[in-house]
């Protein structure tokens, strides 16, 4: 079906191909929307060992639909991160982490579900909301911020 590497997809490619992906595969997406990714980063006060909790449950998850437990993930932190968060889940595994993870077709399939989770929930949210919310970091996004909060106020940026 084409996988490769997300960063090298148009947002419609990816969401075509998690479509693919979810009628074939088993997976797990761990979706955090703004206020709970808020109050989780509150108790973990540190960003990767919240993406490193985010990892583990995904593979808890995979790992009880299919028994499989040799596990390749993108290297995104220390090691320790994501081990110390399996432990926490008494979760064993054969994991390996690597730099480029993407090189490998599995982990590939697993950044498009990712990304396209994020597509999805960036356009729901614009749609909720009835404003453009772009991505990422530019002059754009803090017009679309400004907009926002113009529109309904400070405190419902948490909702975003």
């Amino acid at each position: 079906i084409g996988i490769r590497d997300s960063k090298r997809l148009t947002d419609s490619t990816i969401v075509k191909m998690a479509a693919k992906i979810k009628k074939s595969f088993s997976y797990s997406v761990v979706q955090i929307f703004r206020k709970r990714y808020n109050e989780l980063y509150q108790g973990f006060q540190n960003l990767n060992t919240l993406l490193g909790w985010g990892h583990a449950t995904a593979i808890e998850e995979v790992v009880a639909k299919t028994q499989c437990t040799d596990i390749l993930i993108d290297q995104f932190a220390n090691e320790s991160v994501v081990i110390s968060a399996l432990k926490r889940k008494s979760l064993t595994v054969n994991l390996s982490q690597r730099h480029r993870g993407e090189e490998d077709i599995v982990v590939a399939g697993a950044s498009i579900l990712a990304r396209a989770a994020f597509v999805q929930g960036l356009d729901k949210l614009s749609e909720d909301y009835k404003i453009s919310l772009p991505k990422g970091a530019s002059a754009q996004v803090i017009q679309a911020g400004k907009k926002f909060v113009s529109a309904h106020g400070k405190e419902a940026l948490n909702s975003v």
